[in-house]
């Protein structure tokens, strides 16, 4: 027989309704969101975007973040509270000009200096405002601060002062300074450095530059940025607070935004993530109308030409502009050029805009190729929608990024000191008429895909691992 409880319900049920709530309960409690303190101030858009999507991510899931960012979101978000420092510093959106680009591409020595002037200046104005003045003499507990390696390790500090784990992100290819901090294998006889333009393929001279490179790169890192963040660092937080090059030694995570069907295959230790590919976005959502009818009209199809958020293509010279005119005439696919000004004498078969949605495009069928200055997400964008680059890069480690395509048989490259509109117009016609960079391309697609997690995932995966475990000790060089 059924017995009843004395609240008038057959035992069974009201046992299974108990064993509900409970669970309910438990999963509340289990389920309370770590807090979070996101250091991101950089204000080059290309650096915020990479990682941004993961902590919209985090937020969803339930965590409180608090991010400090010069892209502040113009809706506010749940479990999200972002302090905005871009009057601080004017972001760096379509505002570096080709004057600019002249004076910092011809050499790789002086590229590590500029860095650290520039993240030394982010870090002196972070620091000065207020409403980050108050966050650190707040009272405030995190389970977790995540900061960026880029040339300075000057928030590094924050971990200690809310004795939280640390966990840092780099937007790029792995930098030389990231090999210091987690046991990084860093052997220049065989690994590239980020500035050198060169492949796993040296010869022995190359792999003397590469070298050189490399040592000067940590030089400047060692003697030049991370003394003045130590005196930044004694200035904000109590000099009882242990030096920057010991602090760095707990980073409990790095995540990394590479992937191995991009470059070149290294060992990594158990705190390195790859999660090249984390910005990619769910492109089921519909483009302008305007742009969804030029490319479905394309049937000849669609070069796609930009050069992503930091370049002013509108300053470059005249001659070089009608050089890319003339040449975008020459071909008869559709060229969408994004352009961030007005713009006379344009061809038929070209139309410009001053941004465009670059992911939702790039899916389009009827996209042959893009031509663009090699940046990191640009290529992992291509990489993962399958379309062949045409690479004209300017600076940092885009000449790297274009020369593993190439290595690949999955790209073209143009030098900006040898641009005319002839090779500009032979570069589309090879990688349009010649099937092998498309072919080549695909299969990078297929590697770069091919994962038991997606990088969101993975990357979300290991972020709550080391708030699980307290900082997983157990996964740094002992």
């Amino acid at each position: 027989p059924i017995i009843t409880s004395r609240l008038g319900c057959p035992g069974l049920f009201c046992a299974m309704n108990l064993v509900w709530v409970v669970s309910l309960l438990l999963a509340a409690e289990t389920s309370d969101g770590a807090r979070i303190l996101v250091m991101q101030p950089h204000n080059a858009r290309s650096h915020s975007m990479v990682m941004e999507p993961l902590f919209e991510e985090l937020a969803a899931k339930g965590h409180h973040l608090t991010v400090v960012t010069s892209f502040p979101h113009k809706t506010p978000l749940p479990n999200f509270y972002e302090i905005d420092v871009s009057y601080r510093m004017r972001p760096m959106v379509s505002n570096f000009s080709f004057e600019a680009i002249k004076r910092f591409m011809p050499n790789a020595f002086q590229t590590p200096l500029f860095m650290s002037d520039l993240e030394l200046t982010l870090c002196e104005n972070t620091y000065s405002e207020p409403q980050v003045q108050k966050l650190l003499d707040s009272e405030e507990k995190f389970d977790l601060v995540i900061t960026e390696i880029f040339s300075a390790d000057c928030f590094v500090p924050l971990a200690h002062r809310f004795n939280a784990p640390l966990i840092s992100v780099v937007t790029s290819c792995a930098l030389p300074w990231v090999a210091d901090r987690v046991g990084l294998p860093d052997n220049p006889s065989y690994i590239p450095n980020y500035l050198s333009g060169l492949t796993t393929n040296m010869d022995f001279y190359q792999r003397v530059y590469n070298t050189v490179l490399l040592v000067w790169a940590k030089l400047v890192h060692m003697y030049y940025a991370l003394p003045q963040s130590q005196n930044m660092a004694n200035e904000v937080y109590s000099r009882s607070t242990p030096p920057i090059n010991e602090l760095i030694k707990n980073t409990s995570l790095v995540l990394v935004n590479s992937h191995m069907s991009l470059s070149l295959s290294r060992p990594f230790p158990p705190n390195v993530i790859e999660v090249g590919g984390i910005h990619i976005k769910n492109t089921s959502n519909s483009l302008p109308k305007d742009l969804q009818d030029i490319l479905d009209k394309s049937t000849q199809g669609v070069v796609v030409v930009s050069f992503g958020s930091l370049v002013r293509m509108s300053t470059l010279p005249k001659h070089i502009i009608n050089a890319f005119l003339k040449a975008f005439s020459s071909v008869p696919q559709t060229v969408i050029f994004k352009y961030e000004d007005d713009l006379n004498g344009v061809p038929p078969n070209v139309v410009t805009r001053k941004w465009l949605p670059q992911q939702e495009i790039l899916a389009h069928r009827n996209v042959r190729a893009v031509f663009g200055h090699g940046g990191l997400s640009s290529t992992i964008e291509a990489v993962y929608f399958g379309k062949p680059l045409i690479g004209l890069p300017f600076f940092a480690d885009q000449r790297l990024n274009v020369k593993g395509m190439v290595n690949q048989g999955a790209a073209v490259q143009l030098d900006l000191d040898d641009l005319s509109h002839e090779n500009i117009g032979a570069a589309i016609k090879e990688i349009i008429d010649n099937p092998k960079y498309t072919e080549n391309i695909r299969r990078l697609s297929k590697q770069f895909r091919d994962r038991p997690m997606s990088a969101m995932e993975t990357a979300v995966y290991w972020t709550e691992y080391v708030i699980r475990h307290q900082g997983a000790p157990h996964l740094r060089d002992r």
